[in-house]
């Protein structure tokens, strides 16, 4: 191939890169000669694992290899990312859902990537000397963050009026609730339990989840003014930024490395390791992309402000959520590829060559991944329900276990038989009772929140997991269970109504998952002999 050719063919892959980065050619030129645009990113807390994977973009070269020249500002109690964003004194920033009120106030600000698929805030107060639960809390001192409407919204969904609350500027530590200063505070499951553990403070966790208010955590956050003037850099660096979170993800002793080198040398590494373990199961990376969000689910948290009163009820989320079609003004390229047209058309040929050869091969490993997905669903899930296995439901009733250990936060396990299952299926076949079976589960789901694990164990035998839940929110489900599934008729046969009877016990301190299984199951047996459909504690 002639030289001058091969310089042409280079120049067109060159310029065809800086299009698919978005970059203008003033940018690819910038980028080219070394020339980096300088970008400000305001983080929401002092320097930890919370911040891991911007800290790796940055050292591993990745915003550089964006075109990116990236400070990372600290957070803190006394700082606002919200407002430093809208002010134009940082371009970026890292928020909560709260970021959504913010918006409605007025504040110039679009939601780019929902790092946490769970929000990790909590309130948390001393078993010894707070509130025993939340609906204790007024007239108690309560130590609040700025942006917590999270919170506010999970107090206002429990009837806790927060004017009878004294409020307190959060310090940043936990140092008031252990000197008593403060008589709750909040917080993150991700850092703070591991704190008052260390100190040697027995503490409680009240949960938004145990009230169905299930949040975005920690959200990458721009302004209008970026999104408009600079909507390439807004890409590059979401791109640059998440590619790092992976990547602190899948290696975080390297990132936990970089933080106590870099960033903040004083804290320990156990506690930036149980920081990372948190993180990594409320990111969710191994079943989510990392930074997925979707705009259904931001219409169900403006919902739950909306129920609030924090925000007006049907919200408009327009010009919120980041626009991932939007691209910049590309007049120049398209003038450039009118002159190179038939040298893309060149290299088209060649690479269609490619693309035939490599077809059937992508063909092939999508339909193994597709039977691989498949098989992995059977050896997990129970086939007439859809509901997880005994195997499946173990596993994961295992590491909620193990969880609520770490985090103190509470935990029950509920058995529930379907009271007089063999009847039907000898009187009327097990077709009716494979049909029985399937009514009573949708009775039930129907019954259950979200974030309620329900599994067959085996034959009319089932269980619940409830994570994040005390004995008493664990008895009003259970008991709202057994309603629900009252209403249903046992297929086929009409008005000869389902009924069920439910164990419920509540992982205690130092008990394994087989002894509260034991429990529950024993409470289930004490259901049966006082006469069936009905709940009994353990």
């Amino acid at each position: 191939m002639p030289q001058r050719l091969q310089f042409l063919i280079l120049a067109l892959s060159t310029l065809l890169v800086a299009l698919l980065a978005g970059l203008p050619p003033a940018w690819a030129q910038a980028a080219g000669d070394g020339l980096l645009t300088p970008v400000r990113l305001q983080l929401k807390w002092t320097h930890q694992f919370q911040g891991a994977g911007f800290y790796l973009a940055l050292e591993r070269g990745y915003y550089r290899e964006a075109g990116l020249d990236v400070s990372i500002i600290e957070g803190g109690p006394t700082i606002d990312a919200v407002e430093r964003v809208a002010r134009g004194e940082a371009d970026f920033g890292v928020g909560s859902a709260g970021l959504l009120v913010e918006r409605v106030k007025g504040r110039p600000i679009v939601a780019l990537a929902a790092l946490m698929q769970h929000s990790p805030f909590v309130l948390l107060t001393r078993t010894d000397t707070g509130p025993p639960h939340v609906h204790a809390l007024p007239g108690h001192r309560l130590m609040l963050e700025t942006h917590a409407e999270e919170l506010l919204a999970y107090l206002a969904a429990e009837r806790v009026p927060v004017g009878m609350l004294t409020i307190v500027p959060h310090s940043g530590s936990v140092d008031a609730l252990i000197k008593g200063e403060v008589d709750a505070i909040t917080a993150y499951t991700t850092s703070e339990p591991y704190d008052l553990r260390a100190a040697g403070i027995p503490y409680q966790v009240f949960s938004p989840r145990a009230a169905g208010i299930d949040f975005y955590g920690d959200t990458i956050f721009t302004s209008d003014r970026m999104i408009r003037e600079a909507p390439a850099v807004v890409q590059a660096f979401r791109k640059a930024s998440l590619r790092g979170w992976r990547e602190a993800l899948a290696d975080p002793a390297a990132a936990i490395d970089l933080i106590r080198r870099s960033y903040a040398p004083g804290l320990e590494r156990s506690r930036l390791t149980f920081e990372a373990e948190e993180m990594a199961r409320l990111m969710m990376a191994d079943m989510v992309e990392v930074g997925y969000m979707h705009d259904g689910r931001w219409r169900h948290i403006a919902e739950g402000f909306a129920a609030a009163g924090l925000v007006p009820r049907d919200t408009d989320l327009s010009g919120f959520l980041y626009d991932f079609d939007q691209k910049p003004d590309m007049t120049w390229l398209y003038t450039a590829l009118g002159v190179l047209g038939l040298l893309t058309a060149a290299i088209g040929l060649v690479t269609a060559r490619f693309r035939a050869l490599n077809r059937r091969l992508r063909m092939e490993v999508a339909e193994r991944s597709r039977l691989e997905a498949h098989f992995r669903v059977l050896a997990s899930q129970d086939g007439l329900t859809g509901l997880p296995n005994r195997r499946s439901f173990l596993e994961t009733a295992q590491k909620e276990v193990s969880r609520a250990r770490m985090t103190g936060t509470p935990l029950c396990l509920m058995m529930l038989d379907i009271d007089h299952f063999k009847s039907i299926n000898d009187q009327f076949g097990h077709a009716a009772g494979d049909a029985s079976l399937v009514v009573f589960c949708k009775a039930s789901r129907q019954a259950l929140r979200e974030q309620d694990v329900m599994a067959r164990i085996g034959g009319e035998e089932f269980a619940v997991l409830l994570t994040d839940t005390d004995i008493a929110g664990a008895l009003a489900v259970a008991e709202r269970l057994r309603v629900e599934v009252e209403k249903h008729d046992a297929e086929p046969m009409e008005h000869r109504f389902l009924t069920v009877s439910v164990g419920v016990a509540m992982l205690a301190a130092g008990e394994s998952l087989d002894q509260v299984l034991n429990r529950a199951d024993r409470a289930l047996y004490t259901a049966k002999l006082e006469g069936r459909n009905r709940v009994v504690m353990a």
